[in-house]
């Protein structure tokens, strides 16, 4: 069940869609949204000389600039948010809160059942372009699911699961289904890709799927199908399944770590987050 969804706001193009997908959700489970604009002050950094007076003074007179123009985006979102919400009628909140993006957000997900975020967010207002770690570090280090959203707005009817019996697949697994946030009604496929194809890998794969088949009939998920496939590459197999039988929703497991991967997130993931044409629920 959801009640409380939180957007972390930002100035990109899925913003607006986070924000439409958000009423969406708080429409259908009766639930209230909280629209969160940061003002990131731990990416402006003064960049005086100690001990030089006038560079000591420059360097705070355009690090209080900065703030103030993060300010001032940060006033903006949440206009935008707010007119959006209150012609749907929805319960809302709309907050700033100042410090290191990651924390706020983070900290906020621990009053909420769900965060709604764009792919695209960076979450620096004054430079909204530069990519930062901060879209993984929230999925990964958060306490709620995430729902990742791209750059278009589609009802949620048919849902492509893609399971492999680890952890974090468990956790998206059941997190989706207590949460139910687009209700029982779908058409779910449980997906396993293994990367060998024979016997022994299809057997395998049965024994995982049907687990997991079993869960979901148990919450009341009724239309469940499973699917087994072979590849190496696993985010390219999710995809083309996607697009094959047209899911409006990923669910998967925030596989996570090498500090070296792109965003700190496994390629998998990656992958998906960057070549995705339909949203992605995720739980670390």
């Amino acid at each position: 069940m959801i009640k409380r969804i939180l957007i972390a706001l930002d100035p990109d193009e899925d913003t607006p869609i986070a924000t439409q997908y958000a009423i969406s959700l708080a429409e259908r489970n009766d639930a209230s949204v909280t629209g969160l604009a940061v003002v990131d002050t731990s990416n402006i950094y003064p960049t005086g000389i100690i001990g030089d007076p006038d560079q000591t003074h420059h360097a705070r007179n355009l690090w209080e600039e900065l703030t103030d123009n993060s300010r001032n985006v940060a006033g903006r979102l949440l206009e935008k948010f707010e007119s959006s919400v209150e012609k749907s009628g929805v319960r809302y909140t709309a907050i700033t809160q100042e410090g290191a993006s990651y924390d706020r957000i983070i900290e906020g997900m621990k009053y909420h059942d769900l965060l709604v975020v764009g792919r695209d967010s960076h979450f620096f207002y004054n430079e909204p372009k530069q990519e930062t770690k901060t879209l993984a570090q929230v999925v990964k280090n958060g306490v709620s699911p995430t729902l990742i959203v791209t750059h278009h707005f589609e009802e949620v009817h048919k849902v492509l699961i893609a399971f492999d019996g680890s952890r974090p697949a468990s956790r998206s697994l059941k997190s989706f289904a207590h949460l139910s946030p687009f209700g029982k009604d779908l058409e779910i496929e449980l997906l396993h890709i293994s990367k060998t194809d024979n016997d022994d890998s299809e057997s395998s794969s049965e024994t995982i799927l049907d687990f997991a088949n079993d869960y979901l009939l148990e919450h009341d998920f009724k239309n469940v199908t499973q699917k087994f496939m072979a590849g190496d590459k696993i985010s390219e197999a999710i995809l083309k399944r996607r697009k094959e039988i047209g899911a409006d929703l990923i669910v998967l497991g925030a596989h996570a770590v090498s500090a070296i991967k792109r965003l700190t997130f496994g390629s998998t993931t990656h992958e998906l987050i960057t070549k995705t044409d339909s949203p992605l629920f995720m739980t670390p």
